[in-house]
């Protein structure tokens, strides 16, 4: 077991590594644990801005406006001084300032329901402000054209029931995603930058020319090192694994032996482990020194995971960019995790479609181990 060991030794020099990222990996996990804490559903609430309003109309439907924004916002009453209104914003006592002009009620009679909204720099809360500011007045011009007064209208509107929204179960998760997801989600940038330095700088080691020459003429046969390199490779590759899944029991345990899910999802984990092992294989056939392997694996664990979906979740990418993505091994990893945070039980016909996408990974593993090996031909052919 000579290359093993030697394999093993050189992993063990690099454990700086292997702690770093997982300190990074840590890190992220307790971070996404803390933003998405236990709840019984995911639950959506309407955002409550501190307003300022400065009333120049003081009309009787002005008035409504400012009664119907103190329902859902807090909102001031100001002085129209544009200097005070302006250190308001600059200090952000004030999220957004509202600006009744003089004539309004007049306006709106004329169905003109300009209100002039001033917004924090970079901030589109005032977007929603604006929408429901629009409601109100074309709900109150319908009414008073109608025949009602503006009173009379801002009643009926106030008055409208709320509409009850009950959302279908169809996935049996009650809207829940598990928290260990998100863990799991950040699993190949982990697993690509740990493995492809640490091995991708073993596999360059070995391919020096003096370390090549000795091993040549070694009493072990070159079918005994290859096997003891492959298996040194597998140790390596599930200690890295197997560290991860200590990591999310850790952080995440009750919740995992409960889920139905849970072996698709440590099943998963361990093809894009096996993924990175082949990825780790051609950087250290492509470096010609051991540095080089980190100027490679550092941009392409990065350009995997953004394009991937594990900085950016999918949901967010456009069109485009999900096309190009296709052609990343991590995107058809988050494709598989996604898909198993939204069922509490797999129907069949996502069970095909997660072995499809298991199947992708893998052929993408196929295909980084023959340009490796086509990588170390034509080496041996130019010496």
């Amino acid at each position: 077991m000579t290359v093993f060991n030697c394999y093993m030794k050189i992993a063990k020099k690099n454990i700086n590594t292997i702690i770093m990222y997982f300190v990074i990996f840590i890190t992220i996990s307790l971070a996404m644990v803390s933003v998405y804490p236990d709840s019984g559903g995911i639950k959506f609430t309407g955002t409550k801005l501190d307003i300022g309003v400065v009333d120049r109309d003081k009309s009787e439907i002005s008035e409504n406006i400012i009664k119907y924004l103190t329902k859902f916002h807090n909102v001031e009453a100001m002085d129209d001084d544009i200097k005070e209104l302006q250190e308001r914003m600059y200090y952000y006592d004030k999220d957004v300032i509202i600006q009744i002009p003089e004539k309004f009620a007049e306006k709106c009679t004329a169905g003109e329901t300009a209100i002039d909204i001033t917004q924090q720099p970079g901030e589109y809360d005032y977007m929603y402000l604006e929408s429901q500011i629009n409601d109100l007045m074309n709900r109150i011009i319908k009414y008073n054209i109608a025949g009602y007064s503006i009173n009379e209208s801002f009643k009926k509107v106030s008055d409208t029931p709320k509409s009850k929204v009950t959302l279908l179960d169809t996935n049996g998760n009650n809207g829940q995603i598990p928290n260990f997801a998100y863990l799991f989600r950040y699993f190949p940038y982990i697993s690509i930058a740990i493995l492809g330095n640490v091995l991708g700088i073993i596999v360059c080691s070995f391919r020096k020319r003096e370390v090549k020459n000795r091993m040549s003429v070694s009493a072990v046969s070159m079918k005994r090192q290859s096997a003891e390199a492959f298996l040194a490779f597998i140790v390596i590759g599930i200690f890295i694994w197997l560290g991860f899944l200590a990591v999310a029991l850790i952080l995440n345990g009750r919740e995992m032996s409960g889920n139905v899910n849970i072996a698709y999802y440590i099943l998963n984990s361990f093809v894009v482990m096996v993924m990175s092992l082949s990825i780790a294989f051609l950087a250290g056939m492509l470096a010609k020194k051991v540095h080089i392997v980190n100027i490679i694996i550092t941009p392409v664990s990065l350009f995997m995971s953004f394009l991937g979906g594990v900085f950016v979740p999918l949901s967010v990418l456009n069109s485009t960019v999900r096309k190009a993505a296709r052609f990343v091994p991590v995107f058809w990893y988050e494709e598989i995790n996604d898909t198993l945070s939204k069922y509490a039980k797999l129907p069949d016909e996502v069970i095909r479609e997660v072995w499809s996408n298991i199947g992708i990974q893998l052929l993408f593993t196929l295909m980084f181990i023959a340009v490796a090996l086509a990588v170390s031909r034509y080496q041996r052919q130019e010496r």
